[in-house]
């Protein structure tokens, strides 16, 4: 097929008609803008309550890491994490590495016992996830 000069000056001219006869397109970018919604993000209440779940929780877990004075809930989430590793722990907070765990020993001669940093993992995250169980039965 060959394209002669007569229909490209077809092809131009409608082409030109076309723009002078609708709105260009930056004309109506800005009518849209105004008329448009703005984007809103709605939670469910459960993902509300999960999300204070993880606050509350991290919120405890740092507590317990600085020390002092044990509420009731750390407590009771110290007792549990104990009772599914089998032996008494202590948290112990670290600079470095952060929460460090360690195994009380049952008689006053026995020395406490550091874990190694794999073990310290699987319970920092066993940690987080009976406290986030916890406190939502609490909130419950």
């Amino acid at each position: 097929m060959i394209i002669t000069d007569i229909h490209v000056q077809q092809v131009l001219k409608a082409y030109s008609r076309q723009l002078s006869s609708r709105p260009r397109l930056s004309n109506r970018e800005k009518v849209d803008r105004n008329l448009s919604q703005k984007d809103q993000v709605t939670l469910s209440t459960e993902s509300k309550k999960m999300w204070i779940v993880d606050k509350i929780a991290k919120e405890i877990i740092s507590q317990m890491a600085r020390g002092g004075e044990h509420t009731e809930t750390a407590k009771e989430i110290i007792n549990r994490l104990s009772q599914e590793y089998g032996q008494p722990l202590e948290i112990i907070s670290d600079e470095s590495n952060g929460i460090i765990f360690k195994v009380l020993g049952g008689e006053k001669d026995d020395k406490n016992l550091s874990l190694s940093p794999s073990e310290n993992k699987r319970l920092q995250e066993r940690l987080f996830d009976i406290t986030k169980t916890i406190i939502y039965q609490q909130l419950a």
